[in-house]
């Protein structure tokens, strides 16, 4: 279950934004919905003024059409104190035209363990004991914690696959000369191996991660793989994709590739899903709907409220294809802002972007 953080200074913003990216040095923007009422965003930086109002349409989409929230936290990490201070004006901006718009702030420029709060006026430097504290309530609630670099995820994916190399031939073989009905049992031995892992986080051994491998690529064995899902079982399938990833022959590599930026997708975790992507080797029709619902904020809560009876690329389909309903906040009355810090409970769980 989810549990909603209250976050009441910048020291506590600053040491929660690593755990709902995934890395403890982000760079470029990052924007934190405070309330629990919206998907959180990175984007890097525009590196060039030409740049700038695509980046600029990008989050103002998000956060005044798609996911409207009441108040907003802008965070722009980065040693170019001009360019993060120049990004976070304009965003500023941008965002509170119009009515609806949200109530910006903390709007903070961090350059490594240092902040400066572009409103009050304000510096300051994290206080390790407040990172120490959110790290543990992290580590017991079982959650993962940060890499120091972005790069780190792609490397964690990496591993020697010489073991299920071995079993590989065969069981291809294997798949490609079976009957329909042998299929249908495959699809359901896929199933029971994946239930297995969710009970006993036991690794396949390399037999039975190359019998899974070899069939993938069918349409039949993904649907079982995706139809497994929840989000709130995600984190722990994160777990055996990525395991596959890193075990998986470059030829069979692509299908839990897709299928680790899926679980991380659902489990909110943004970063992983964006590096699980770039581990494709070939355009892949259901990695295209997980990045559509990446790089749309589709909030992937809607998952588990899909109705199971279409197959898995259809109802991922419907969900990162949908339209979002803009709410009006009219009758909302808007958080007070706060002094120094940030009063008023943070996100239940970070959404997903890049």
């Amino acid at each position: 279950m989810n549990r909603t953080l209250t976050l009441s200074s910048h020291d506590e913003l600053l040491s929660y934004v690593p755990h709902a990216l995934g890395f403890r040095r982000p760079q470029g923007m990052v924007c934190l919905p405070l309330g629990g009422d919206g998907p959180i965003a990175r984007l890097d930086l525009p590196p060039t003024a030409r740049e700038k109002e695509p980046f600029l349409s990008t989050l103002a989409d998000v956060y005044l059409h798609r996911h409207p929230t009441r108040r907003i936290a802008l965070v722009a990490y980065g040693e170019d104190g001009r360019a993060c201070l120049d990004a976070l004006s304009a965003l500023g901006e941008r965002l509170i035209e119009g009515r609806r718009g949200p109530d910006v702030g903390p709007m903070l420029w961090v350059n490594g363990d240092e902040w400066f709060d572009v409103l009050q006026g304000t510096s300051g430097t994290v206080d390790p004991r407040v990172r120490d504290r959110f790290d543990a309530e992290f580590a017991l609630m079982g959650r993962v914690m940060p890499v120091d670099r972005r790069e780190d995820l792609s490397a964690a994916m990496q591993g020697d696959s010489s073991g299920v190399a071995e079993h590989l031939a065969a069981a291809q073989e294997r798949a490609m000369n079976m009957a329909t009905s042998a299929r249908t049992a495959e699809f359901a031995w896929v199933g029971s191996k994946l239930e297995e892992f969710l009970e006993s986080r036991l690794y396949l051994p390399d037999a039975d991660a190359a019998r899974l491998l070899a069939v993938m690529h069918d349409s039949g064995a993904r649907d079982v793989a995706v139809g497994t899902m929840t989000c709130a079982n995600a984190r722990v399938f994160s777990e055996l994709w990525q395991d596959l990833v890193r075990r998986a022959p470059a030829e069979v590599r692509d299908g839990p590739a897709t299928m680790l930026a899926f679980s991380a997708y659902l489990s909110g975790d943004g970063a992983k899903a964006w590096s699980a992507l770039d581990q494709l080797s070939e355009h892949d029709p259901f990695a295209d709907l997980v990045t559509i619902a990446l790089e749309n904020a589709v909030d992937p809560k809607g998952w588990d409220s899909r109705q199971p009876a279409p197959g898995g690329s259809v109802v991922m389909q419907q969900a990162a294809l949908r339209t979002t309903v803009t709410q009006d906040r009219n009758s909302h009355e808007k958080d007070t802002p706060g002094t120094r810090g940030i009063d008023g409970a943070g996100p239940a769980s970070p959404s997903p972007s890049r």
